[in-house]
Formats: structure tokens, sequence, C-alpha cells
């Protein structure tokens, strides 16, 4: 069965996309005993307040009409930050050159967690300049868990 946050993502996606708003990540989690909808979303020139109030209105309208929900939940629109989610190859492709953190689900040469430099993405695959190990070529699906690590 399809998770709530896949099945939200994908029933806001056209509303997002009029708007020409690109949903990033959709997280939905319990916190203090509420439930919250986190969506996270992304523009040409990023976003800002405006935006993500007018997202929120669209999407809490949206939702109303839908079965997704039946129980109460808290609506959160906002920019994906700083050290946003890096989920999709259009996501990877957009920060070549950036520094990432990566997560595999599986081992690659006794390691599973990579800090450094994204070099490329093609063919369902990432390169990149790891701090330890030198160029590490990953393929997405293998990807647990990205996203742009701050770089201070």
């Amino acid at each position: 069965m399809i998770n709530k946050a896949v099945e939200t993502e994908n029933f806001l996606a056209a509303s997002a996309e009029s708007e020409s708003i690109e949903i990033v990540d959709v997280q939905y989690v319990k916190e203090d005993g509420d439930m919250i909808l986190r969506i996270f979303i992304d523009k040409d020139g990023g976003v800002n307040m405006n935006d993500c109030e007018r997202m929120s209105r669209i999407f809490s309208a949206k939702l109303d009409e839908s079965s997704i929900f039946s129980d109460p939940y808290v609506l959160e629109v906002s920019s994906p930050g700083i050290e946003r989610v890096l989920k999709n190859e259009k996501a990877f492709k957009k920060f070549i050159g950036s520094k990432i953190k990566v997560q595999t689900f599986n081992p690659i040469g006794n390691q599973r967690n990579f800090t450094g430099v994204l070099l490329a993405c093609s063919d369902g695959k990432i390169v990149m300049q790891d701090l330890t190990n030198g160029s590490v070529e990953i393929e997405i699906i293998e990807i647990k868990k990205a996203n742009l690590e701050a770089d201070f």
C-alpha cells in the first residue's frame, strides 16, 4: 500500500505545477501527539512567504476534497531549506557541483554514509567525490537518503 506522504505528493503535484511550483518533499510525521503534514516546495528563483501561504491555501482546499486523511493533521508548507532533500535525478542534476550527504541502503565498499561534492548525474546514477574514499558512483535507487550539506 502506498504511504500517505507519497499519495499526497502524487495527489497535489498537478496543483503545484499549475502554479509553477515543484513539490520537493512531503513528510507525514507524529510530533508531540499531533500528526504533521509537511510539504516542501520550490520554484525557479526560490520561494518566499507569499508562495508558501498561497500554496498552503491551495493544498488545504484540495486535501479537504480528498479522502487521503481521515484524522486531523497540521499542514505546514515551507521552502526546502539549506539542507534540502534530493530524491530524484532532476534534483541531483540541479545541484551538480554542490556538497551533498548520501546514505545508502546497502554498503558500498563497507561504507553507507558519504559526504562530498556531487560531480555528475545521469542514467539513474550519481558520481560524487567523497571526502573519505574519493570518487564514488551510486545508483539513485540505492540511495536511502540524500540532501545538500551546508558548507559554513
